[in-house]
């Protein structure tokens, strides 16, 4: 009993620490759109390439494809908590830069409602925003000093999810997510000089959204021979079109980044009073869409010692307006392949036998282009399950090492390092004890 009152506290103050702070990231593509969008679920789909349309087990949660919580056992409850670091090497034709950021990363929770029917609800990102661009030139007239454009971005979307799942026949199950998203974009652009005692222009954009969207899933899964298993799986997101507001405002400030040399988000923060606005504006139709999505999936192998899989996604931003444009879209596809192995799921005495070992590629053809040329994002990832307490219970860990992008046509290149952790915590809390 104690351990499960710990785990409430647990859940609620992850829950006001994960509302309150920001997700920070840095990558000068999350300036398109709504930005870098989180659809690889959590540690134990990261280790497998992001693959989770067919993925099914008793101890994970997925809530990628809802129809997949309906394999967790009748009598458990299982929550999960996870951090996420990222570690990026930026390269142009012209410079080179390094960044990292560790967050949270999501809170997630499952039980059985019924015998036939899954519940369960959580908190993750859904997109991020993070970018410092910086561009200067000859100031026009005077060849000594130069005008400086800088682009900083920040924010993203927070979805809050409910999922319910549904065991339909022996071997079918649907689900559904209802998503509530909501959160806030913030842009700016600021122009100045490098000389002393002039002054600088700020341009701000930030723009709140909130919207409901909804998730659907499904699981077809079967046995053959005993130990054999195959599960297909399809998903679809409707089309979301944010309820969104744009508040804009033009300041006069001094010229602090030449002055004091710190950037627009510090400057507003510790000095804010000092500026003078030139015009404010809202608007409360600002366009953001997102399209819809699928994906099909598929895994098949043996029980308890070995999974392999494959997913196949798709979501077509070249009709979408987002942002108020839709010059850069085009159609996004994804290919996710994964593979798990257990050494010996029964043994009692060797426990690095017991670790699910996990390995995965990915490669998407994003919806960012350039020049008709779409922006690659692909990568390999690792990672290990380690089974603590019952066995059940397990401590997750992926490793992802990506590319995206390219230094052609004065474009930039990410090399990346993604590391996550997450607790996956199981227990049987609906069992009916007797006594004689």
């Amino acid at each position: 009993m104690i351990k499960k009152y710990l785990l409430i506290v647990g859940i609620i103050a992850v829950s006001i620490a994960r509302l309150y702070s920001q997700t920070s990231i840095n990558s000068p593509y999350s300036r398109f759109g709504i930005g870098e969008i989180s659809r690889y679920g959590f540690n134990h789909s990261k280790a497998m390439g992001g693959l989770a349309t067919g993925l099914r087990t008793k101890n994970q949660i997925n809530y990628i494809n809802p129809a997949a919580m309906s394999g967790q056992d009748t009598m458990s409850f299982i929550f999960d908590l996870g951090i996420n670091g990222t570690f990026k090497d930026l390269e142009s034709n012209t410079t080179t830069a390094k960044s990292k950021d560790f967050t949270f990363d999501h809170m997630a929770f499952s039980f059985p409602i019924k015998r036939w029917w899954y519940g369960g609800f959580g908190i993750t990102p859904y997109s991020k925003i993070g970018y410092n661009i910086q561009q200067t030139e000859v100031f026009s007239g005077n060849d000594t000093v130069n005008m400086h454009y800088d682009y900083l971005g920040d924010g993203g979307i927070n979805q809050l999810y409910i999922s319910n799942s549904f065991k339909i026949l022996n071997s079918l199950s649907i689900g559904f997510n209802f998503n509530y998203l909501f959160g806030s974009l913030e842009r700016y652009n600021q122009t100045y000089l490098d000389i002393i005692n002039s002054y600088e222009t700020v341009v701000i954009d930030k723009i709140s959204v909130k919207k409901v969207a909804f998730d659907f899933g499904l699981q077809y899964y079967d046995t053959f021979k005993e130990k054999y298993f195959y599960v297909v799986g399809l998903t679809y997101s409707n089309k979301i079109d944010f309820n969104s507001t744009k508040e804009t405002a033009v300041l006069m400030t001094e010229n602090y980044s030449n002055n004091y040399r710190i950037n627009v988000v510090d400057y507003l923060a510790y000095y804010g009073s000092r500026f003078d606005t030139i015009t404010s504006s809202v608007d409360n139709n600002f366009k953001i869409e997102v399209p819809s999505r699928y994906s099909i999936g598929f895994t098949a192998g043996i029980k308890n010692k070995l999974v392999v899989g494959f997913d196949y996604s798709s979501q077509d931003w070249s009709n979408i307006e987002s942002l108020n444009i839709n010059d850069n879209f085009g159609k996004d596809i994804s290919y996710n392949f994964g593979i798990e192995y257990i050494p010996d799921f029964y043994t009692l005495r060797n426990y690095f036998k017991k670790i699910n070992y996990r390995a995965g590629f990915y490669y998407n053809n994003s919806y960012i282009k350039f020049d008709n040329d779409q922006i690659k994002n692909y990568g390999i990832t690792f990672g290990l399950g380690l089974p603590v307490h019952n066995y059940k219970t397990s401590l997750n860990i992926s490793c992802t090492f990506g590319k995206r992008g390219t230094t052609n046509s004065g474009l930039v290149e990410e090399n990346y390092t993604q590391v996550g952790i997450n607790l996956t915590l199981y227990d049987f809390w609906f069992i009916k004890r007797k006594f004689q």
